[in-house]
């Protein structure tokens, strides 16, 4: 392409959609475009090749934003006059083996982000949020669990909503990271279960409440520890800041996600991001049973009917029928679950568990509300 050798090109000025048919010329130090519409030089030293694709045009940049675009033969031809070469990216993925190490590496490295660099990432996140965000937060869940109707005015008397409150009056920490408040709501979305929201308030349904009554519709001493137990579990999401960490864990791995995935399938962004989420909340559910122990037997209550209530629980309709299933196939339920099994639970507060939450330890809160099956 030296001197007289010409090759036919494409030109974009880069300021407009026009494109110019030109012959491209490299002569000693400079690049000579020439069409019917357009003369141009550019200095030699202002143009860049851009890394050239299989079966792609070869792209010139110049500096002034313009680009020619060479098809065929021509590319050949103008990288060997430029001097281009490869760069070692592109030798290595011309060798299989070191593509394959690559390859290797790479998911290692994601793997190791996902696994131990977004969590470190999320715990520095969640401890700087300000505390004035959870009481927002908390408002902001409690009034869209009760804007959808799944949570409404409770249908127990004045008098048992009192049971409970005592109840919890008696473990509440004497200085909680944000005060804690109880709510007794009826849902027949959430069934028998307890929520605990960033703000502090702790919201028991009617049907948890109904289900731990004895045979004389009344809190005998198990029915009261049991229930005592499941106040100290919520306690626990509360004082650890869970749905913040929650929060920060799982927006980080879907960022981590979109980067690496982009547009090509939000369904393949999104699923890292909702395993991550899973997994991370089988192990807040295990540190709030390590502080409910804790919490209970700082006030000499036993954790035995807090156990029994976990199996009875697990018991229920609907979990009952994963029993029957293959033993392989409730273990990878068990693994995707976003709770780690009653049986599991039941077991650990029965053996004391080693406990990795005490009452008085530092906290974190959340954007959130955090569902438990105690």
């Amino acid at each position: 392409m030296v001197g007289a050798t010409m090759t036919s090109a494409i030109y974009f000025d880069g300021h407009s959609a026009r494109m110019y048919q030109v012959l491209l010329q490299v002569v000693a130090d400079r690049v000579e475009l020439h069409g019917t519409d357009l003369q141009k030089t550019y200095p030699r030293a202002d143009t860049r090749l851009a890394e050239p694709f299989a079966a792609a045009p070869a792209v010139l940049y110049f500096n002034d934003g313009g680009r020619c675009e060479v098809a065929g033969p021509g590319r050949e031809e103008l990288a060997a006059v430029l001097g281009y070469r490869k760069s070692w990216v592109v030798r290595w993925q011309e060798r299989w083996l070191a593509a394959l190490a690559a390859l290797v590496l790479l998911v290692a490295l994601i793997v190791a982000t996902v696994f131990w660099g977004v969590p470190a990432a999320a715990e520095k996140i969640a401890a700087a949020l300000p505390a004035s965000a959870d009481a927002a937060l908390g408002k902001s869940a409690l009034e869209g669990l009760e804007a959808k109707r799944i949570l409404n005015a409770t249908r127990l008397s004045d008098q048992r909503v009192e049971q409970v409150q005592a109840l919890m009056n008696r473990i509440v920490p004497a200085h909680p990271r944000v005060p804690v408040r109880l709510l007794v709501r009826a849902s027949d979305a959430l069934g028998a279960n307890a929520l605990a929201l960033p703000d502090g308030t702790i919201v028991v349904t009617d049907q948890m409440i109904l289900d731990i009554l004895d045979k004389n519709d009344d809190f005998d001493d198990s029915g009261a520890a049991a229930l005592t137990g499941v106040l100290a579990h919520e306690i626990g999401h509360i004082e650890r800041r869970h749905a913040a960490r929650v929060l920060a864990r799982t927006s980080l791995t879907a960022a981590l996600s979109a980067t690496l995935f982009g547009d090509f399938s939000a369904v393949a962004a999104g699923v890292p991001a909702v395993l991550m989420n899973m997994q991370y909340s089988r192990e807040m559910e295990l540190e709030a049973d390590d502080y409910a122990l804790a919490l209970l037997r700082q006030h000499a209550i036993a954790p035995g009917p807090l156990a029994d209530l976990l199996e009875y629980l697990g018991n229920m309709p609907g979990v009952r029928e994963q029993r029957n299933m293959p033993r392989w196939l409730s273990k990878s339920m068990a693994y995707t679950s976003s709770h780690p099994s009653s049986e599991e639970r039941a077991a650990r507060l029965r053996a004391g568990a080693p406990i990795s939450a005490q009452p008085a330890a530092d906290p974190s809160g959340s954007p959130t509300a955090h569902s438990s099956r105690p």
